[in-house]
């Protein structure tokens, strides 16, 4: 199973548009020889980290059931919505009582954000429901349809919380305001990925569709503008690019497949005819794509550790 050894190696070893306002990029950036000083660690940035990965399953999830659906490239999708609906659980575990596995020391404590948790819980048990029918019966239309169906709400409900823990711990001396930008930024860029492998089954499976052709043409956008920023700076948004080589190279290895990817993406979003390979190839290539956008939200969260 690649997706779920690859996923596990990410972690032994470490939407739309995310809102960045009073957030920047901090000079203080230095290389891997500067002097440094590992600050106390509780989880902080894991918390936020972990909440960025559960915002990405609200597309991942509903993206492996379209294309199981659908019977195409069937071992990986199955491999996905199994992985999902697990790690769906273990996540909101692990926000509401700490995990080590996650590097989230303490258990919530704040009643709002327990609340907040224990609500998404409820609005993902459907989801989770559904996807378990689909794995047991992939022909299953009423499963499939409950998780498309499902997309936007999960994705909006489990952004904010992702917002509401952003904005909680954001004062904690474990994280600066630069570093909750960058994992904002990498998660998201997961979350596109996986919103365009949603919407580009949804447009070759149900018909043309233009308010999703449209939608996918701004998914698109999203992430070059992104995936730009993060690589190049956008010094009116006060965003450096990487100043670390592992971050850089990181970067890079993720536009080598998304070069691949667009192109594809670009003939679906105009309603051009795409084989049933090329549907096979461009959901194989962008689960290659989100999981080293995984290694780089990562970095980037083992980044935020390093006080220079």
């Amino acid at each position: 199973m690649r997706y779920s050894s690859l996923l596990a190696s990410v972690f032994l070893t470490g939407a739309m548009i995310m809102p960045v306002g009073g957030l920047y990029a901090d000079s203080s950036f230095q290389s891997a020889g500067s002097a440094q000083s590992i600050i106390q660690d509780t989880g902080v940035a894991n918390r936020l980290t972990a909440a960025q990965v559960l915002l990405s399953w609200t597309q991942a999830v509903p993206a492996a059931a379209c294309h199981l659906h659908n019977q195409v490239n069937v071992e990986d999708a199955a491999e996905l919505l199994a992985v999902g609906d697990a790690q769906v659980e273990e996540v909101l575990n692990a926000l509401l009582e700490g995990d080590i596995f996650w590097g989230i020391e303490t258990p919530e404590t704040r009643r709002k954000t327990i609340a907040e948790i224990e609500q998404l819980r409820a609005t993902w048990a459907p989801a989770q429901q559904a996807a378990r029918r689909l794995l047991e019966t992939p022909t299953d239309k009423d499963a499939a349809l409950i998780l498309t169906q499902a997309s936007d709400d999960l994705r909006e409900q489990t952004y904010q919380l992702a917002t509401m823990l952003d904005a909680q711990y954001s004062s904690s001396a474990e994280i600066q305001a630069r570093d909750i930008m960058f994992i904002q930024l990498a998660g998201r860029l997961v979350t596109l990925n996986q919103q365009m492998a949603l919407q580009a089954c949804l447009l070759w499976s149900e018909g043309m569709d233009q308010t999703i052709a449209d939608e996918l043409k701004q998914t698109i956008q999203a992430y070059n503008g992104t995936l730009s920023a993060l690589r190049n700076g956008l010094p009116q948004m006060s965003i450096l690019p990487p100043q670390t080589p592992g971050i850089a190279d990181k970067l890079e290895e993720i536009g080598s497949v998304w070069v691949q990817n667009q192109p594809v993406l670009n003939l679906v979003a105009v309603d051009e005819e795409i084989t049933d390979q090329q549907r096979f190839d461009l959901y194989y290539k962008l689960i290659d794509e989100k999981v080293v956008l995984l290694d780089l939200l990562y970095l980037y969260q083992d980044h935020s550790k390093v006080a220079f």
